[in-house]
């Protein structure tokens, strides 16, 4: 059995240098995870960070269930605590303390065993020049490709 990815950022490998990523686990409600197997889930401005020794998912956006009523709905932007041992933690705080580094979704998916994972990197934000290098880098090797084709 494989992983089903149910949400995809792509801008974080666009706007960031994505150093190292890891997965992590994420605390839900029973609504959430409804609305997310249902594809309500949208995670293009969200980050996590490092508060009082737990991480938390701010920013991430998941709708609300259809068939639930409304009194048994969550809030769509609340933010959800990240299941890390606590070395992680700690890593993460120097990380994005000392280093000034971010931490940022990069795609959620179920596992094997049914359970919402997020792949979480570690990245340093680029700047618009290493976008466009980024950029004159991808075209040079697609004409690199194209006349490696016409040969």
């Amino acid at each position: 059995m494989r992983k089903r990815i149910v949400a995809v950022n792509k801008q974080a490998r666009r706007n960031y240098d994505i150093i190292e990523d890891f997965e992590v686990g994420v605390q839900l409600l029973g609504t959430e995870v409804k609305a997310i197997r249902s594809g309500s889930m949208n995670l293009q401005d969200g980050y996590a960070q490092v508060k009082d020794g737990e991480c938390w998912l701010k920013n991430v956006h998941i709708g609300p269930h259809q068939s639930s009523g409304g009194f048994f709905q969550h809030e769509a932007l609340r933010e959800r605590r990240l299941l890390l041992h606590k070395r992680e933690i700690r890593k993460l705080a120097q990380d994005t303390k000392i280093k000034q580094l971010t931490l940022v979704p990069i795609n959620a998916y179920f596992n094997e065993d049914n359970r919402l994972k997020i792949r979480l990197g570690i990245g340093k934000g680029k700047n618009m020049r290493d976008k466009r290098d980024d950029i004159k880098n991808r075209e040079a090797g697609r004409e690199l490709q194209r006349a490696m084709k016409r040969l």
